[in-house]
């Protein structure tokens, strides 16, 4: 964890009132849920693709030290060890809730690891399809609800640390302000004015200390706050998919009409046909790829295989889905995954000219996925 030269960290609590300025210090800041020690986040965090995690900041705010002044004995001595004083409590104050924040960044990383391990065991099962509806998977889903909740509370607490730091950010300010308005009070002896100097050098650092603290901890309520949002749409997906068994609808009667890609060519069928292309019906199996390492071949299989004892001349439509959202990279890791399958269902023995691939974007998708359909 990197350390930023002058380090602040987020103030705390009720306010209290020194000098006609008001800081906060040592309050109880609100309970978070999730293992806080570094054992516990290294343990969960093995085997977790640091990408699925939230992106937060890393950096530590460590205050320096507040100079010490002997006392003169004028009335701006006075004022100058007033100073001190609150310059002192509010370092304080930053170290306090520097080590909150940690504490904070700690149990965000703890409870997504959770969330990640409980959402890839009920993926792996979807995957290779069970039964709808399973009170086991629902019980793993609630598992991984839970600790969504969990994050919800400490993106609670990443914002009220911030509205903390936003609040101690104009009690600096007025610091400032007051030390450089002692300049020009009469009376004053040379160490007066030598102990301002640093005094206000020493508070402008703490200043600009607490202004990339602010910057950090509001990205990291942002960037939080949208990940749980995504985390919470995974969570309806998930349900969705539990009820029926698996991603795709494998159990769809091939006598019905199925689902077909009405544009589709067959001509070539190693190729990608034009993007957007019209989609009726459910799919018979969904890859969804969102993350490293997805187990999804012997589900592939058993629908695969479902499909064609149903009916031997069966089509398969392999479609490439990528996020609106999603951009270039996600538009290749999608049709690199449909390739993949299309050369997966011919290796099951199913003629290459009753395959044909096509890609299109989805509002729906969160994350590239691969749609089979059949005819």
């Amino acid at each position: 964890m990197k350390k930023t030269g002058l380090t602040l960290s987020f103030i705390s609590g009720s306010l209290l009132m020194l000098g006609g300025c008001a800081f906060s210090s040592d309050a109880l800041f609100p309970s978070l849920v999730g293992s806080s020690s570094q054992e516990a986040y290294n343990a969960e965090k093995n085997g977790i693709d640091s990408a699925d995690l939230p992106m937060l900041g890393s950096s530590s705010f460590e205050p320096l030290e507040v100079s010490k002044g002997g006392d003169t004995g004028t009335f701006v001595g006075q004022k100058v060890i007033s100073f001190r004083n609150e310059l002192t409590q509010l370092q304080n104050a930053i170290r306090t809730n520097n080590s909150e924040l940690q504490k904070i960044r700690t149990a965000v990383i703890s409870n997504a690891s959770q969330y990640h391990k409980t959402v890839g065991a009920i993926e792996a099962k979807l995957q290779v399809g069970t039964t709808p509806g399973n009170p086991q998977m629902y019980a793993l889903l609630q598992s991984a609800q839970n600790n969504v909740q969990q994050m919800n509370v400490n993106s609670n607490a990443l914002q009220q640390l911030s509205a903390r730091v936003t609040s101690d950010a104009s009690v600096v300010n007025n610091l400032l302000d007051s030390i450089r308005a002692t300049f020009s009070i009469s009376g004053a002896v040379d160490e007066d004015h030598r102990q301002l100097r640093i005094l206000q050098n020493e508070t402008n650092q703490t200043a600009i200390l607490i202004n990339s603290l602010l910057n950090e901890v509001n990205s990291d309520v942002s960037r939080q706050i949208q990940y749980n949002e995504t985390a919470n749409s995974n969570i309806v997906q998930l349900d969705s998919a539990i009820k029926r068994g698996s991603y795709g609808v494998s159990n769809v009667p091939l006598s019905a009409p199925m689902p077909v890609i009405t544009s589709a060519s067959r001509t070539a069928p190693a190729s990608f046909n034009a993007d957007n292309t019209a989609v009726a019906g459910k799919p018979l199996f969904v890859a969804k790829f969102n993350k490293g390492n997805v187990n999804y071949k012997d589900g592939l299989r058993r629908a695969v295989n479902a499909a064609k004892a149903k009916k031997a001349n069966v089509v398969f439509e392999v479609v490439a889905v990528t996020p609106i959202s999603g951009g270039a990279s996600a538009r290749s890791n999608a049709q690199n995954q449909a390739t993949t399958i299309f050369q997966e269902i011919v290796n099951m023995g199913v003629n290459a000219e009753r395959v044909s691939l096509s890609s299109r974007t989805n509002a729906e998708a969160s994350s590239p996925e691969v749609q089979i359909f059949v005819r």
